[in-house]
């Protein structure tokens, strides 16, 4: 498990879907979470950058990402879901900032995800009550979902999965917007 995590989140970085000490990836094993610890680099991790928190609780979540109670709530509203991946895609970015989904152009983009949800109802989006009240239920549906002006959240049956979808959505939203920005309809 800990190979993946450094794999992928690697990956995530060359990608460039995070920056430097951006994004986080969890797991679900049994009533605990491993997670990527707060201000950790993807594209460098360590086995000493994932730390193991408990599924129902908050009294080990010292050294975890700020988004720990995101993680939560998505693990505990979803008992299926047993990764989650979480970046900072530009594309997608930008386009969360005027649209409410976003909607693959592509075939490719459009075979995995048809249609990917914007969290917009939230004023505060860095590991807030509001994203994590509201992020489960849409990730249950979709797999993956843009919290406007934040960033995306993807999950999966692994970290490979998670990441996938992630990706998937990057290159999505990059057509998308090249599309526009060719059709002068500005992006």
């Amino acid at each position: 498990m800990f190979e993946d995590f450094i794999k992928y989140g690697r990956l995530l970085f060359d990608q460039g879907l995070n920056n430097s000490h951006s994004g986080n990836i969890s797991s679900r094993k049994g009533e605990s979470i491993y997670i990527t610890r707060h201000g950790a680099k993807l594209g460098d991790l360590s086995f000493s950058d994932v730390v193991k928190v408990n599924l129902y609780d908050e009294s080990r979540d010292e050294g975890a990402s700020c988004e720990i109670k995101v993680h939560r709530a998505v693990y505990l509203a979803n008992p299926k879901i047993s990764s989650i991946a979480h970046a900072h895609p530009p594309h997608a970015i930008v386009l969360s900032l005027t649209d409410e989904k976003i909607k693959p152009i592509d075939m490719e983009g459009a075979f995995y995800m048809p249609e990917i949800p914007v969290l917009t109802k939230c004023e505060i989006t860095i590991s807030s009550n509001c994203v994590a009240d509201n992020l489960p239920s849409l990730l249950g549906v979709f797999g993956a979902t843009v919290v406007r002006g934040h960033g995306a959240f993807a999950v999966g049956k692994d970290i490979e999965e998670a990441v996938m979808r992630l990706s998937v959505l990057e290159s999505a939203s990059r057509i998308i917007f090249l599309n526009k920005l060719l059709s002068g309809r500005g992006a």
